[in-house]
């Protein structure tokens, strides 16, 4: 499943666990919920995320059906890309800098 956060001000979360829930079930729901919780205290004890500072910035989130969520978020200004994954209990944040075309 893939889900674009537009206007995060409009970001209805409980709506979005639900989805998650209807189409992968309970157990997905609540390990989204838990991988969230676990990028959310990463990023805040570190830069994670502070690219969605930028104006010019674009997110996306794709979740397994085990419910494990992979952000991609990007910068136009900056022209870098950030893909944050879970492994066990771990987030990585991977980053590419985009060529000039």
């Amino acid at each position: 499943m893939y889900y674009s956060l537009g206007d995060l001000n409009n970001f209805d979360k409980l709506d979005f666990v639900m989805q998650i829930k209807r189409k992968s079930g309970k157990q997905a729901a609540i390990h989204f919920c838990d991988c969230m919780t676990l990028i959310l205290n990463k990023a805040e004890h570190s830069d994670y995320f502070d690219e969605m500072n930028d104006e010019l910035t674009w997110s996306r989130i794709a979740v397994e059906h085990d419910g494990t969520p992979t952000l991609f978020c990007g910068s136009f200004s900056t022209k870098t890309f950030y893909i944050y994954t879970i492994k066990g209990n771990k987030v990585k944040r991977e980053i590419k800098q985009l060529g000039n075309n």
